[in-house]
């Protein structure tokens, strides 16, 4: 079969013929893939901005956002079934693989990381149990693997009384603002991108205010019609969007920490402490969130805002990604 192969850092990968994965165990699952998400998790990878934080062994078949079709019947599911691949494999034993956050289990393997994933002609799945049954286009369906969760999951618990301020506006950030509209919530978006600050304010974005990147809480301190906020939610997690985002917060606000661009988090402990202010990682998000997220696509008030790419140009999709000047979600379809 075809596949785009990740063997060094820093290079193009390499499309290649490799052999197909073998089923080697009741539980597990072999799907033709339909589409692929490029994460910016992938992108990082590729370009070596993770290098030393996520540790892969290459050769490796990049790729954790994957909708697929079903090669044969499994636990229930059949042959010919679409499916969403939830791509964080925990031990099934511990109190967070209990609880459906496979992504919090200490001995976690992602597919695409750990696994090969989605990034070729077929693909193999540890477990039936992380497959999700759905319906509509791939190519939209895709990015809701990860993005789409992530975004869920970065937007529990807030409602119509809120104010949030976003910082970004990848795609995770563009999903999570128009889960929070639809819930009634006063959104703010701060970015640098005018075209993609366009889109968030078709989106429905109360407010989007644009500044360079160095300033981003700075000019959302000037320009918004709001002093402070309950939630700020941080799709960038660069040290200058995180050094001050905490003094925007009400009273008992809570910082959201989103996107891994390699930041710091450095603030007074009285800051924490006398106003009740709170600090929450968002990583990924669980299997209830996948399907959650599966739901409010369906009932048609979520964009998943795909652009795709066929196998054989997923370099150019990463360059163009790194570079920042795709809008939306580049999807990969072999």
């Amino acid at each position: 079969m075809k596949a785009a192969v990740f063997r060094e850092v820093g290079h193009p990968l390499s499309i290649e013929e490799v052999p197909f994965p073998r089923r080697e165990s009741e539980r597990e699952a072999i799907l033709k893939v339909l589409a692929t998400g490029l994460c910016h998790g992938d992108v990082h990878l590729v370009t070596g901005e993770w290098e030393g934080d996520i540790i892969v062994e290459t050769p490796r078949i990049l790729g954790h956002e994957i909708v697929g079709e079903l090669t044969h019947d499994v636990g229930g599911l059949r042959k010919g079934q679409k499916v969403l691949v939830y791509s964080s494999i925990g031990c099934g034993q511990c109190k967070y693989c209990k609880a459906g956050k496979y992504q919090f289990c200490e001995r976690v393997r992602v597919i695409g990381y750990h696994y090969d994933g989605g990034f070729a002609e077929y693909v193999k799945v540890p477990d039936f149990r992380y497959l999700l049954p759905v319906e509509g286009n791939p190519i939209e369906l895709a990015p809701l693997a990860d993005a789409g969760v992530t975004a869920y999951n970065a937007t529990e618990g807030i409602g119509p009384s809120d104010e949030v301020l976003i910082i970004g506006t990848g795609t995770v950030a563009l999903y999570a603002l128009q889960i929070l509209k639809r819930r009634g919530a006063f959104v703010s978006v701060v970015g640098s991108s005018i075209p993609k600050l366009e889109v968030a304010s078709k989106l429905g974005s109360d407010e989007v205010i644009q500044a360079k990147r160095r300033n981003y809480v700075e000019k959302a301190s000037e320009k918004s019609s709001r002093r402070r906020f309950d939630y700020v939610l941080d799709f960038v997690g660069a040290d200058y969007s995180l050094k001050d985002a905490l003094w925007l917060l009400r009273n008992e606000g809570e910082l959201r920490v989103i996107g891994e661009f390699g930041g710091y988090v450095h603030y007074p402990e009285q800051l924490l402490v006398l106003r009740g202010l709170k600090i929450r990682g968002i990583l990924y998000g669980s299997f209830q969130d996948l399907a959650e997220v599966y739901r409010i696509y369906r009932e048609g008030w979520l964009k998943t805002l795909p652009v795709p790419f066929k196998l054989e140009e997923i370099n150019d999709a990463i360059n163009e990604s790194h570079e920042g000047r795709i809008i939306g979600r580049p999807v990969i379809v072999p």
